[in-house]
């Protein structure tokens, strides 16, 4: 685990579950993390409108405690309490994240943008359950991972480090596939921010073997 943060998360993985349940399951954990530090807790969104959209305990919260957004001129500082993520877009998880830094983080998924790499990669206890995600990436995919990770130094912008992703990811969906989710949650995991794994889910595309679906699959995690 490469994260400095303890998480948790809800999946998106029913389309039937009202968004009300997975929001008061975040919203309870993050609480217990706030009550637990003695700190106040922060709302992250990937915009103001999910404040007021019918979701109750986001609603709430939003109205109790300080919320902010990516886009917000007035940035929060950083480590000082426990996140709350509603849906976010990679790059408000990366925000999040950097918000969450030696204390808790909790998101609500939004199948829109997967993180079961990033759950995986953080350890993230799945607040459905109860238990850890598991990490089913296998010695060598966690290897190559860690290849990628090293590769994206600069963002994978053009040049040696893309380049040289470029060759793992290759090697990596040809050998022991894995879904395009999966690696860039991963990225999400060890920090890397949301126009990098942009950049990152390009090259996946042009990595994997014509027609193969097992680089972008969904949900066989």
């Amino acid at each position: 685990m490469t994260t400095n943060y303890t998480a948790a998360w809800v999946p998106d993985d029913d389309p039937h579950r009202d968004w009300n349940e997975a929001a008061a399951l975040a919203v309870d954990w993050i609480l217990t993390e706030a009550r637990t530090q003695n700190a106040t807790p922060l709302l992250v969104t990937p915009t103001q409108s999910q404040w007021n959209a019918n979701v109750e305990p986001i609603t709430r919260f939003a109205r109790t405690y300080p919320a902010t957004t990516p886009g917000s001129r007035n940035r929060t500082p950083s480590g000082d309490g426990p996140v709350l993520v509603y849906v976010p877009d990679y790059e408000t998880l990366h925000q999040a994240a950097d918000y969450a830094r030696r204390s808790s983080l909790a998101v609500v998924e939004s199948a829109q943008f997967p993180l079961i790499g990033w759950a995986m990669e953080a350890g993230a206890v799945n607040l459905l359950t109860g238990e850890p995600t598991p990490d089913t990436r296998t010695d060598h995919q966690r290897e190559e991972l860690d290849h990628i990770h090293f590769y994206g130094n600069n963002g994978w912008t053009r040049g040696f480090g893309a380049d040289q992703a470029l060759r793992v990811l290759r090697d990596l969906l040809t050998k022991e596939p894995l879904p395009a989710e999966v690696i860039v949650g991963s990225m999400l995991g060890k920090g890397h921010h949301g126009e990098a794994v942009a950049r990152l889910s390009k090259l996946i595309e042009r990595a994997a073997p014509k027609g193969g679906g097992k680089a972008v699959s969904s949900r066989q995690w």
